[in-house]
């Protein structure tokens, strides 16, 4: 039973995460998860929500000239970034899965 490929994936996987866990400082973490609550505390005030502003056209470009907005979209762009990156690492993962496979399986 523990020898069936799908336990070996799942142990596989699992030591992944640890893996990519533990490259994370946890001190990182929790003040980057702090000052993100304290973003939202400021920014999602009560009155906020009640009447929240309308943005048009104009608007969202008066928004760009933001320094506040201009770092939020800097890092929302490295995200896509490092996004594309992994999309890019996982096809070159996928062609040597598949050339891996097609050595193991026998030719019809």
């Amino acid at each position: 039973m523990l020898m069936e490929p799908q336990v070996l994936r799942l142990f596989s996987h699992g030591a992944n995460v640890l893996d990519i866990l533990s490259r994370i400082e946890p001190a990182a973490i929790g003040m980057m998860a702090g000052a993100l609550q304290r973003g939202l505390a400021e920014t999602f005030t009560p009155e906020a929500m009640r009447d929240p502003p309308r943005v048009g056209l104009t608007g969202i470009l008066k928004q760009l000239a933001d320094p506040e907005v201009q770092r939020a979209l800097g890092v929302l762009f490295l995200l896509l970034k490092a996004l594309g990156k992994a999309f890019g690492h996982l096809n070159e993962d996928m062609k040597a899965i598949e050339a891996l496979m097609a050595k193991m399986m026998p030719k019809k």
